[in-house]
């Protein structure tokens, strides 16, 4: 067994407005805690602009160099990015409409009801919030005792306390909502439901864009192994990406031993592969699905709430797929990796459940994002290894 020498990794964000640099220091940082695991010493280099939304680092062990390359669309997330309460009321409606009205939530119940208990969590936050600081201001302006203040004033305060409460009460509700990460799932949906309409134009480009970096890649024969790992929101970004790049490549010996890896993190494609307009998304989807030459593992973890567990992405919206193609469901088994006490804080802690797939852990175990992305085996002899 030859092991891997020289390694192409691409990686690709899930919804996320934080950029390359973010995600270079996560993991440095995890890198080096995954040592001390599975003691494998992986130097990383620093962080350098390839192009406007291309980041590359090296990874450096003793068997194996690795080119790390950051595929960014965090401007495009940016730009989709609802601060303010208008903004994030729109995207309620948008959902409400999207979702609820039309009845598609009981096909994401029936693929995932912790997906169906997700997409309420950020409608039922807003509503309650909305509903408590209007009664709280509507009980300021009707109970409090303000015949004991001079006429004047007491009409002055009347008029400008409980709109200012209220006021108050919603900045609240935003900040609380910020940490909990409450808006973040409702700007996922909102956005979903546009990129399946046609209303993100500006990430059809950008997909080209990584498809020809991914094809320049797997023409590099210097590459012994070009790893595509895609994580969240970034599994539906993924799926356009490799089929343009599949289509662009001839059936030769590019693609011997299945030299070319997709893995995806936490995927949540359903999102835009069950929306009706997404034809085009779907079409890409089902090619993937009958193509062999692509090794493509699917890893998520039933614990996390933000994606769709063990949930084939391909079938599941009623395309084909072909016996010897598609995706490996598989489970990082998050709870045999971690000590028991650390595991029970991390399922309380959700957010960050859907990020331990880039993250060091406190075991050895098969999965191992480290190893995958720069150990010296490639990944069709990792998943002989795996019982």
């Amino acid at each position: 067994m030859m092991p891997v020498t020289q390694r192409q990794v691409f990686y690709i964000h899930g919804f996320d407005p934080r950029g390359a640099s973010h995600y270079h220091s996560l993991y440095r940082s995890q890198s080096a805690r995954q040592a001390k695991i599975n003691g494998l010493e992986i130097g990383v280099s620093r962080r350098r602009r390839h192009s406007a939304h291309v980041h590359r680092w090296q990874l450096n062990t003793a068997h194996t160099q690795t080119d790390y390359c950051y595929l960014g669309w965090d401007d495009i997330i940016r730009q989709n990015w609802s601060k303010s309460w208008p903004h994030i009321l729109s995207d309620l409606v948008y959902c409400l409409w999207a979702y609820i009205f039309t009845g598609r939530i009981f096909s994401f119940a029936r693929a995932s009801h912790k997906q169906m208990i997700a997409g309420l969590y950020p409608a039922l936050y807003i509503l309650c919030s909305i509903t408590l600081g209007a009664w709280a201001a509507f009980s300021l302006a009707t109970s409090w005792p303000w015949g004991a203040l001079p006429p004047a004033l007491a009409l002055m305060m009347q008029w400008l306390a409980p709109p200012a409460l209220f006021a108050l009460w919603m900045m609240g509700c935003k900040r609380l909502g910020d940490k909990l990460a409450v808006f973040w799932l409702l700007r996922i949906y909102a956005f979903s439901v546009k990129w399946a309409n046609g209303k993100v134009p500006e990430l059809d480009n950008r997909i080209n864009q990584f498809a020809e970096q991914i094809i320049d890649a797997v023409r590099n024969d210097a590459n012994n192994e070009i790893v595509i790992v895609a994580h969240s929101v970034g599994t539906m970004v993924a799926m356009p990406a490799m089929a343009k790049a599949l289509a662009a490549l001839p059936q030769d010996q590019l693609f011997a031993n299945q030299r070319v890896v997709l893995i995806t993190l936490g995927e949540c494609i359903p999102l835009i592969s069950f929306q009706p307009a997404a034809r085009d998304f779907r079409a890409a989807l089902e090619q993937l699905g009958q193509d062999p030459r692509l090794l493509w593992l699917d890893y998520t973890a039933p614990t996390d709430g933000a994606c769709f567990p063990l949930l084939d992405p391909v079938t599941s919206c009623g395309l084909r797929r072909a016996p010897n193609a598609g995706p490996r469901l598989l489970s990082p088994r998050f709870f045999t990796l971690y000590e028991a006490n650390h595991y029970k804080q991390l399922r309380r802690a959700w957010y960050t459940m859907h990020f331990l797939y880039l993250m060091a852990t406190d075991k050895p175990g098969p999965y191992d994002f480290f190893a995958f992305t720069a150990g010296p085996l490639a990944m069709t002899h990792r998943l002989k290894e795996q019982p």
